[in-house]
């Protein structure tokens, strides 16, 4: 058992002795980092004049979202938000006005869950439908958002079976919603796709001339004769792959959430994520949420890893499995496949790429399996595991079954 540990100290060596390793590493942490104070960078001008720094802007609204907290979203608080958005002017830019600055933006908040809840493709809700809200509509709120929950369900080509689980999970969420700052989360969500992403690349960098590199150099021959060539050191290979695929995982993605509620506030773990996604089904808590992206970040990564060593074993150039790997990443990013397809919808939410991103962990669209209705949260991490057990036996085979020329 030594002998393996020695090998796969070995392997680590070779992996990040290497400058273009060390460089894609510090890249990575750069990267992780930008995504998450980007936003913060830049100004917020008004009649071409800079009006507050993003920064400033944050730390203001975070303020205002605090004074909010704990008041519960009911028709009083809308009243409140409806008669001061009800003083800004007509103007080309709202947000420029004086009367938001001073009366309105404090209720922003209010706003926007009011009119992600009311907001629909066939009647959209805008700021004037906002200042023009009676106060009967405002105490339908819930009732609103049931109804809309359902058409949207309704409207999908899952089976009954599925729309009665969505329909069933929603049923849970507990109303009214109550207000609560969830920026610090908000932002963990939107950056974890880079994250991913980002980790996926740089353990595509660092694994890619796993087997492949031995080709490219020769050492294949002597490897393949040496006493541990065909068992010990091809499972040192593969354990190190995946053991370093976890581990740039799971840094940037701690990296990436400390820093997120370091630079935005540690508020909201608790609340609902329907103060992040008013029509989300799910009645997961912030922080539940924050747990489910992560591990399915985790689990692609673990499947983009085992696909990687598989294409080093089969491939002469570690160049190549870059490639192949870079496009597996890059492509899905600029294509887009309609719920109206369930299955090509699903399957494509299988790819790495998607299951990093809340849009694929938290969609409505459900799995169904063998009559069973699984949600993509659980589905996507436990397809990925397979998926990567399933190839790691092939990647080994390739390797030992390899022919020297």
């Amino acid at each position: 058992m030594s002998n393996f540990w020695s090998l796969v100290g070995f392997e680590y060596k070779k992996i990040l002795r290497k400058r273009s390793v060390q460089a894609a590493l510090l890249l990575a942490v750069l990267v992780t980092a930008f995504s998450v104070c980007g936003t913060l960078l830049g100004n917020y001008y008004v009649n071409g004049e800079v009006y507050e720094s993003n920064y400033e802007a944050m730390v203001r609204d975070r303020a205002y979202e605090r004074a909010l907290a704990g008041r519960k979203l009911d028709e009083k608080l809308i009243a409140e938000a409806v008669n001061a958005y009800a003083k800004i002017p007509d103007s080309d830019r709202y947000s420029d006005t004086v009367e938001y600055q001073t009366f309105a933006r404090p209720y922003s908040a209010v706003y926007s869950l009011v009119r992600a809840i009311y907001n629909m493709e066939s009647a959209p809700f805008g700021m004037t439908d906002f200042q023009t809200l009676t106060e009967e509509r405002a105490d339908q709120l819930y009732e609103a958002r049931r109804d809309k929950q359902v058409k949207l369900v309704e409207a999908t080509n899952m089976s009954e079976q599925a729309k009665d689980s969505v329909l069933a999970l929603d049923a849970q969420i507990e109303t009214p919603f109550t207000i609560a700052y969830t920026d610090g989360y908000a932002r963990f969500f939107v950056a974890i796709y880079t994250f991913g992403l980002t980790a996926a690349f740089v353990m595509a960098i660092c694994i890619a001339p796993l087997f492949s590199g031995e080709y490219a150099s020769g050492a294949d021959q002597l490897i393949l004769a040496s006493k541990h060539g065909k068992n010990k050191l091809i499972g040192a290979k593969l354990f190190t792959g995946f053991s370093l695929a976890a581990a740039i995982s799971l840094v940037l993605t701690t990296v990436g959430y400390f820093l997120s509620l370091f630079l935005f506030g540690f508020d909201g773990a608790d609340v609902p994520l329907q103060l992040y996604m008013p029509m989300s089904p799910y009645p997961l808590t912030m922080k539940q949420t924050a747990l489910i992206l992560a591990t399915c970040a985790f689990f692609a990564c673990l499947m983009t890893a085992a696909i990687t060593m598989l294409l080093s074993a089969r491939l002469k150039s570690p160049f190549g499995v870059i490639i192949l790997v870079g496009l597996l990443l890059i492509v899905p990013m600029f294509l887009f496949v309609p719920e109206t397809n369930i299955t090509l919808y699903n399957l494509f939410h299988l790819l790495p790429t998607n299951m990093m991103a809340i849009w694929g962990a938290a969609a409505e669209i459900q799995y169904e399996l063998f009559g069973l209705v699984i949600k993509p949260c659980v589905f996507l991490p436990v397809f990925a595991a397979v998926i990567s057990i399933l190839l790691t036996p092939f990647a080994y085979r390739s390797f030992k079954k390899h022919q020297i020329v």
